[in-house]
């Protein structure tokens, strides 16, 4: 794959019939980092924490310099209404398991340390 342009971060491509119709519709959209970043919503961003939680949980080897710092902020951002409290439960994981994971003495953020080989 090419790379997209500078601050595109994917391309979405839908195509959909209505019912009782035999034409179907289609669309695409170049989606940038600044768009996601600005409109994502509370499901979105909860959605995202917990998927990057799993990351870390199994070393956090694409994650850059996303911690778990960064895991609990979107998830407080996705929290929303929080019928029956499972969001703030989830919350409360993330910063067991942060508490749990040993710092790294080079850049001091809680991160998965990696294995030695």
């Amino acid at each position: 794959a090419t790379a997209g342009k500078a601050g595109e971060i994917g391309f979405l491509r839908v195509r959909y019939k209505q019912p009782g119709q035999t034409r179907a519709v289609e669309f695409d959209r170049a989606v940038s980092l600044r768009e996601l970043r600005a409109t994502p919503g509370n499901d979105f961003r909860f959605a995202a924490a917990v998927a990057g939680f799993g990351q870390l949980l199994r070393g956090g080897n694409y994650l850059g310099s996303f911690g778990y710092d960064d895991v609990k902020e979107l998830a407080l951002a996705g929290r929303g209404a929080d019928k029956g409290g499972y969001r703030q439960a989830f919350v409360k994981l993330v910063d067991i398991a942060q508490s749990l994971t040993p710092v790294e003495p080079d850049h001091g953020a809680h991160t998965p340390a990696q294995p030695k080989e």
